[in-house]
This record gives C-alpha cells, sequence and structure tokens, in this order.
C-alpha cells in the first residue's frame, strides 16, 4: 500500500505574511538609502514595494510644482543705439610697379 501523501506547501495566508515582511523590510533599506523624498518614492515603485495608495505619477507631479523655478518677469533695457556715420575717404590713386618677368635659362 503506498504511503500517504500530506501537502507540503504552506499556506496562501502564510504566503501573504512573508511578503508583507519582505516589503515592509524592503521600503526600510530604500528609506535608509535614499537621497530624498522622491528618490525613496521612485525606488520603492521600482522595486514594486510601494505602500498601498502610493501612486508615483502623483508624487512626481506634486514634487515638479513645488520644485520647478518660479516664473519672474524681469525687465531688462536695451541699450540705446549707436548713431553710426559713414564716413567717406578720397580714393588714392598709387601707381603699381609693373611686375618683373622671369626667364628660365636652360
Amino acid at each position: 500500500m503506498p504511503p500517504k501523501v500530506t501537502e507540503n506547501r504552506p499556506s496562501p495566508e502564510s504566503l501573504h505574511a512573508v511578503e508583507e515582511e519582505t516589503a515592509r523590510a524592503a521600503r526600510r533599506i530604500v528609506a535608509t538609502y535614499s537621497q530624498d523624498f522622491l528618490d525613496g518614492v521612485t525606488l520603492m515603485c521600482m522595486l514594486g514595494v510601494e505602500p498601498e495608495g502610493l501612486i508615483y505619477k502623483k508624487v512626481a507631479a506634486e514634487h515638479e510644482e513645488t520644485t520647478a523655478p518660479k516664473k519672474t518677469t524681469k525687465r531688462t533695457r536695451k541699450a540705446p543705439a549707436k548713431k553710426t556715420t559713414k564716413k567717406t575717404t578720397a580714393k588714392k590713386t598709387t601707381k603699381k610697379a609693373p611686375a618683373k618677368k622671369t626667364t628660365k635659362k636652360s
């Protein structure tokens, strides 16, 4: 007679508890090593261990709004245009010396 087979697989409830515990530990490690809040959220979302209800797009949009430089309207004055007058110069006529012709002797 064959031996009785018992199920060795863990129950789904215990697997869920282990997954939550692992995710919680991963979140703590990410929070420790991240440089700022946005960095931490980004890493948690990339690893898939973000807390329930955390949406990266919303956090990124809020962060961009707060860190975006404020637009200021500064008026700059343009330098007054310089008046330029064209100076006319008299043409000087100079005689050019005739070019010397050289011939090769062979």
